[in-house]
């Protein structure tokens, strides 16, 4: 029993982790585009913007462990916990998963494809400028949009609200936060599909930030329930 609580103790710590990782990504891509926040959503502005390589590199390297590869170890661990309780666990999980490959598969191509195409564009001529802006436009779209705000999020959505229906028995406040999540990226999603900017962009600002807070709530709710259920070794 005692490795159970120890891994569960651990798997509290790796999601605390996450959350904290998310949060310097965003303080390093807002350092990345010199605080000019619009170029998150303009890839023009960014390549105008962004001229630090090593930022923009470790920008979307937090991306890819914090919002993305740290969430693996909880995605095992919520199948584990709840696959009987119904008989959608495994697609549950399998969305999770997916979302988890998806959004980092992603950030590794931008990882290394922006700071190769951001060193040439400014040392290059203004006829291959044009040639380069229209390679970083169209790689930058093709996983912004296509893979994060379109495919990525429908997967987040069907994990984290089946998930928070299934937390819901477990901690009610954890529950509705987890299918507010959920509801985020779904709204994201529709909102892209059906290029609604309002919509996406309220959904994908809501993710970014519960993408921050709920794996450390989750994180201080797993390390308390670890530490409640640690079985007490009484003095000989």
């Amino acid at each position: 029993m005692k490795r159970i609580f120890e891994y569960r103790f651990t798997i509290g710590i790796i999601s605390i982790a996450a959350g904290l990782l998310s949060l310097a990504c965003l303080v390093v891509g807002a350092m990345a585009v010199n605080y000019h926040f619009e170029a998150f959503a303009d890839p023009a502005l960014t390549i105008r913007y962004a001229t630090d390589m090593e930022l923009v590199k470790w920008f979307n390297l937090l991306d890819m462990f914090g919002y993305y590869l740290l969430l693996l170890p909880l995605i095992f661990y919520f199948h584990r916990q709840y696959r009987y309780t119904t008989p959608w666990s495994s697609l549950i999980s399998f969305s999770g998963l997916a979302y988890v490959f998806t959004g980092a598969l992603g950030a590794a191509i931008l990882a290394v494809v922006w700071p190769d195409l951001l060193t040439g564009y400014v040392s290059a001529d203004p006829e291959n400028k044009t040639v380069i802006s229209h390679l970083f436009k169209t790689i930058t779209t093709m996983v912004t949009v296509g893979l994060w705000n379109t495919l990525e999020v429908l997967f987040a959505a069907v994990w984290w609200i089946g998930l928070g229906k299934m937390l819901y028995n477990e901690s009610r406040s954890l529950g509705i936060i987890t299918i507010i999540a959920g509801i985020s990226t779904l709204a994201d999603a529709f909102g892209t599909m059906f290029h609604i900017s309002a919509l996406s962009e309220t959904g994908m600002n809501l993710y970014l930030l519960l993408g921050i807070v709920w794996p450390i709530l989750i994180g201080v709710f797993l390390i308390k329930k670890s530490i409640k259920q640690m079985p007490v070794t009484l003095p000989q």
